[in-house]
């Protein structure tokens, strides 16, 4: 086990390098061999991670080599060609019968098709190897996750290499389906044995347990959607659920969960009718109508994700020393600010709903003479505080609307944004998950497509293939998370350019997303395939403070990549690649073994026989990986290397007029000789105190409560020089507030007051 949760299974090694061979760990003459890093082979991959990664109380599981190993017959290459590299594949022929296929790829000598066929078959894996019949025989071991093959390919397959009447056979594809924990299929396989063998009357028990077990699995994913927040989708589930030969613990799980939505549908109800009486006690007629609108609001808007915001007015609704203006109060603010924030006083509650509605139309307004009345509007306000509006902003919906026209099936969505040059307009596609609420916020994969590829591809990989009338259902549904795919390359481009307009690109649009939907700021994961992995990589570096991780497909390091390399700590990182991709692993070999070094949370997945392809196998430890992360909070210290004059943002510390001598274009790499990266370092310390150092003309310094307390003196030097208030007290400015929330989009963790220099 690792620290971070995840479990790893199989053959375990210890290696100096990702180019090491695992199989050969006898150092050279007069060499001590340091191993830092971890592998886990479990036939289908090698996963690397350090070593200081893994919980030293649960180190990795070990292959205890027990699992079923289904081997139908092929006639495998033994001898012919073998394959240094696989590109990206022309056309793959479905399975036949016999589990046999032909894969047909391009070659710099010209498109070759390989007879392909299953020589082995195991609950996590099957492997696949070039077949005897061809011109060419090709030797090729490659290696497929079981899961990838359909539910009837795989049956079939089966079924024609276990003989229908070799009982302990038709046992080892049940014995496979279990310790797969495809638990239905492993019932229905059993059921149909017993059909079989009607006098193997043991098997009415292990069918009984069996269906226990699919019934566990079934409650399982039922929890997994409610977390997600699909919660008309399982209240639809539930009574339905298989009851036969079912446990009466699991069924009592079921019983509760049931309860729970009945509570929470109570509890909603309750709520709405007792606000409702409560707002026809309230005598003033204008307080009346406020309470009416709000009443109108909330009844459109209330869902069991933001229920929580009405404890306190639920608690405190029979309290007869209150007024029916003050219970209406509670409900109001409650919702405006969360419930741990309600305040019973009516009139600064009015004065919340209006501000809440002036800082919508602030955040919406594209000029600035009409945000400075609006400013001035707000702050006029009896509750026009720092506190409660940057409180208000981590609670209202997506300022900006989904554009009219722009929903081409369920949940999907096809905009533009319009970006300052070079960018000029980038068209990206969103896919929502199923009961999306836009008071809910969401995890968020942000993802760049290869060459030859489109962002449409990119949405299908991480949220499943498009149906006309029920969406996308794929794994980001199933976990809740929003997908953003971005039209990115400009026509005919063949390789990633590191270029300003690359990074508009990414960056205007993930903001242009953020205001129209409801995103989890801390929990925003960059991934792209191919040369979408290398700007991923890139992007990563030069921007950690954006991401809770970054996971690059297929990716090479180059350029500002291996200059940028000791920003690389402050985010996660998760890199996915093939054994027969070409020599990338190896070429990059270099720069993997600095991020699976301790302090750099980083994993290394090789797919073992694979070459240039997407890596679908790998998507359910993906959504492992990413549901156990978030963006981390600003570190103590930070000192991130810069070599382009937009790398400029690094948490808190804003900068301009980097330094000529250190700065390289794109188009005039590489740097010239001892041309070195300039230094952005900043400090915070315990006793209200930050510390910056570089060399670049201008400062910006953005103040919130994450960083330091207002209440006290702050101190901010500048390469050992204080600036700042002479008497070192800031004040929480409402006009950097709102004007950050604009402009950041990051309404869950907008500054509050910032320090210029000069």
């Amino acid at each position: 086990m690792l620290e971070d949760g995840r479990v790893l299974k199989g053959k375990i090694a210890q290696v100096a390098g990702v180019a090491d061979d695992p199989t050969d760990p006898r150092p050279l003459a007069g060499e001590v061999k340091v191993t830092p890093i971890l592998l886990v082979d479990d036939g289908l991959r090698r996963t690397y991670v350090a070593k200081a990664d893994v919980d030293p109380g649960s180190p990795p599981t070990p292959d205890d080599g027990r699992e079923v190993k289904i081997r139908p017959w092929q006639n495998a290459a033994e001898s012919g060609g073998g394959l240094v590299s696989v590109g990206p594949s022309l056309a793959i022929e479905p399975w036949d019968p016999f589990g046999r296929r032909v894969y047909h790829m391009q070659t710099p000598d010209g498109p070759l098709s390989i007879i392909q066929g299953i020589t082995e078959i195991t609950p996590r894996y099957v492997r696949v190897e070039g077949l005897n019949g061809a011109r060419r025989p090709i030797r090729w071991d490659m290696r497929l996750a079981t899961s990838s093959i359909s539910p009837e390919q795989l049956s079939t397959i089966l079924h024609q290499a276990i003989d229908t009447d070799d009982y302990e056979g038709r046992l080892q594809i049940v014995q496979l389906y279990l310790q797969a924990e495809r638990y239905p299929e492993a019932a229905r396989e059993l059921a149909q044995v017993q059909t079989d063998f009607p006098e193997r009357t043991e098997l009415k028990d292990n069918l009984r347990q069996l269906r226990q077990l699919a019934a566990r699995s079934i409650l399982s994913e039922l929890q997994l959607l409610s977390d997600a927040g699909q919660h008309t989708l399982v209240q639809g589930l539930l009574p339905r659920f298989p009851a036969d030969d079912v446990a009466g613990e699991t069924l009592q799980q079921v019983r509760e969960m049931l309860n729970e939505y009945e509570q929470l549908a109570a509890r909603k109800e309750q709520f709405l009718t007792r606000l409702n009486e409560e707002i026809g006690k309230v005598e003033d007629p204008v307080h009346r109508q406020l309470a009416e609108a709000f009443q109108a609001e909330v009844e459109s808007d209330l869902t069991y994700n933001t229920l929580d915001r009405t404890a306190s007015f639920v608690q405190l609704m029979d309290d007869e020393d209150l007024s029916a203006e003050n219970k209406v109060a509670l409900a109001m603010s409650g919702w405006l600010l969360g419930s741990t924030q309600a305040i019973d006083n009516f009139a600064v509650t009015s004065s919340l709903m209006e501000i809440r509605d002036l800082v919508l139309e602030y955040l919406r307004e594209d000029q600035a003479v009409r945000r400075a009345r609006l400013l001035a509007d707000i702050r006029d306000l009896e509750g026009g505080t720092p506190e409660r509006v940057a409180q208000i902003l981590k609670l209202i919906k997506p300022p900006e609307a989904i554009p009219e026209g722009s929903e081409r099936s369920p949940r999907f969505y096809e905009l533009g944004v319009e970006l300052a040059a070079p960018s000029g307009p980038v068209r990206y596609l969103v896919q929502l998950p199923p009961d999306y609420d836009p008071l809910r916020s969401y995890p968020t994969i942000v993802t760049l497509h290869g060459h030859g590829y489109s962002p449409e591809l990119q949405l299908d990989y991480w949220a499943g293939g498009l149906d006309p009338e029920r969406g996308r259902v794929g794994q980001a549904s199933r976990h809740g998370y929003i997908v953003v795919a971005i039209d990115w390359l400009e026509p005919h481009q063949v390789e990633y350019k590191y270029s300003l307009r690359e990074h508009q690109a990414v960056l205007g649009t993930l903001r242009d997303a953020m205001r129209r939907f409801a995103i989890d700021t801390d929990r925003v994961f960059l991934t792209g395939h191919d040369i979408g992995g290398d700007a991923v990589w890139d992007i990563g570096l030069a921007h950690p403070d954006l991401w809770a991780g970054v996971m690059p497909f297929l990716a090479t390091a180059g350029k500002y990549t291996l200059r940028y390399r000791s920003n690389a700590p402050h985010v996660d990182w998760y890199f996915v690649d093939g054994e027969l991709n070409g020599t990338n692993i190896e070429d990059n070999a270099k720069q993997l073994d600095f991020y699976l070094r301790p302090g750099i949370p980083a994993t290394l997945v090789e797919y073992r026989g694979r070459g240039h392809e997407p890596y679908h196998d790998e998507i359910q430890r993906l959504f492992d990986w990413m549901n156990r992360r978030v963006r981390r909070p600003p570190p103590e210290t930070f000192d991130c290397k810069v070599m382009r004059p937009w790398d400029s943002f690094y948490w808190w510390l804003e900068v301009a007029g980097l330094p000529e001598r250190a700065m390289v274009a794109p188009a005039a790499w590489p740097p010239k000789r001892g041309q070195r990266p300039t230094q952005i370092r900043g400090r915070i310390y315990q006793n209200n105190k930050l510390d910056v150092f570089h060399q670049a003309d201008r400062t910006t310094v953005w103040l919130s409560p994450d960083i330091v307390d207002f209440e006290k003196p702050v101190q901010v030097e500048l390469n050992n020089r204080r600036i700042g208030p002479a008497n070192r007290f800031i004040s929480p400015d409402l006009g950097v507030l709102l004007e950050d929330a604009r402009t950041r989009c990051d309404r869950k963790h907008a500054y509050w007051a910032k320090i210029s220099e000069p």
